[in-house]
């Protein structure tokens, strides 16, 4: 009787000793795409990383975003930081901001190594403009064609390579002329001193140039620098060494004098080196002549 009832146990027991049965294996195929998100924060619009703002009404009103359209993190593009999974992938705006941006957007600024291309419906449908360090604070004049239409956006990497030829780097000198006597006080009057241009390339994009011919003197009494068509950085150091003196220039034109930046020219500048222009061009080149080629543009008063 003892041993019938333990078959009897044993038996409604073994159900719970079978295995579980092996769910479907899915179709063998590659792994979804990472659904990566662009990361937000506070930008300058002067650097190369790609930067874009956006805002529901005119700058800083209403529902908004800034940030990395390909991100700051470490990538695989020397001297530029992006992630693969942002190139070219489509980002909806209900996504970076719920509030009133999608389908409401009036103002924008794209810059940096990047073009981004805008978008009048989710996932990247229907095309309507696209941008490539460029800033439009009135799309509201635009009606009906693109203001408060925008619903999705995707951004690439790119230099615009092709659009660029030359730039030039034309550079003003100052030389003490003597002590002198002002309002009872001794000082030093400056007068004009060389004034020269430097033609940088497309083979001497990224390279570092230094100021030969030119003693230690002469390189600090600089009184302003006119750049044309590119971004550059200046160093206190030959080689592009030391401290950076700061990043200046874009596919315009730009005068850089001591009085705006002093720490600039006190330091003194020994080497520097151009890039492709980035950020929003306010003036026209200064620099072509007339047959096109470069020219010295117009002289800076000190």
């Amino acid at each position: 009787m003892h041993l019938l009832n333990f078959i009897n146990s044993l038996i409604l027991f073994l159900p719970l000793l079978a295995p579980t049965p092996i769910a479907a294996l899915p179709a063998s195929g590659p792994d979804p795409p990472v659904q990566a998100r662009p990361p937000g924060g506070s930008v300058d619009h002067l650097n190369a990383y790609c930067q874009m703002s956006l805002w529901q009404h005119g700058p800083g009103q209403g529902a908004s975003w800034t940030g990395w359209p390909l991100s700051s993190s470490p990538g695989s593009i020397p001297g530029f930081n992006f992630d693969a999974n942002l190139n070219n992938q489509c980002v909806n705006l209900f996504e970076l901001n719920p509030s009133g941006l999608a389908g409401e957007l009036s103002s924008y600024i794209v810059t940096g190594w990047c073009e981004c291309e805008f978008f009048a419906r989710v996932e990247c449908l229907h095309s309507l403009f696209s941008a490539y360090n460029r800033r439009d604070d009135t799309l509201w004049e635009r009606k009906p064609d693109v203001d408060n239409m925008v619903q999705s956006y995707r951004c690439w990497y790119t230099q615009r390579e092709q659009d660029f030829n030359w730039c030039t780097v034309s550079w003003q000198g100052v030389k003490p002329d003597s002590f002198k006597m002002i309002d009872g006080r001794k000082q030093v009057v400056w007068e004009k001193g060389p004034r020269w241009q430097d033609v940088i390339e497309k083979k001497e994009i990224g390279k570092c140039q230094s100021l030969p011919g030119r003693n230690k003197e002469e390189w600090q009494a600089i009184s302003s620098v006119v750049i044309n068509g590119c971004t550059c950085n200046f160093y206190s150091d030959e080689g592009c060494q030391g401290d950076g003196l700061g990043s200046f220039g874009n596919a315009g034109s730009v005068i850089v004098k001591d009085s705006f930046s002093p720490l600039f020219f006190e330091q003194g500048i020994r080497s520097y080196m151009c890039f492709h222009p980035v950020g929003i061009p306010q003036a026209a080149r200064t620099d072509y002549d007339i047959a096109g080629k470069p020219g010295m543009p117009p002289e800076v008063n000190l």
